[in-house]
């Protein structure tokens, strides 16, 4: 018997399925290093980029990802190391009306000025007698 080619089905039971990549079915633009929760689905449990062949993207799409999940490690979006992914968790998605700046309403603002009401301030006064030469 022969050797079949690499790469070739050979008939069997089941046909291997070929994977698409998700970013040319969706005609995504770009890939943006801001969209966590997106980029986590491309690092393995240990912190470590997927390789193509597990994640079924193109060559020009597992490129720009691996730059953008890089470029969002730099920044701290994503961990470098998977015992940050053990100690916190999962990466939470990035809510960017908070780093927007937006204004606060006056509801959120008047519950802020009473929590800091609220807390008593300390003062203290340091006589000559406390302190000990």
């Amino acid at each position: 018997m022969g050797r079949r080619p690499p790469g070739k089905w050979t008939g069997g039971k089941f046909a291997p399925k070929r994977k698409v990549c998700s970013f040319c079915a969706s005609r995504a633009k770009g890939i943006d290093y801001k969209d966590t929760a997106m980029l986590g689905r491309f690092i393995s449990d240990r912190g470590k980029i997927e390789p193509r062949r597990r994640t079924g993207t193109c060559n020009r799409h597992q490129h720009a990802l691996a730059l953008a999940i890089k470029q969002a490690r730099h920044v701290a979006l994503l961990p470098f190391v998977p015992e940050h992914i053990h100690l916190q968790g999962l990466v939470p998605p990035l809510n960017l009306n908070s780093v927007a700046g937006e204004s606060k309403t006056t509801a959120e603002a008047k519950p802020a000025a009473e929590n800091a009401a609220a807390v008593p301030s300390v003062e203290t006064e340091v006589s000559a007698k406390d302190i000990e030469i």
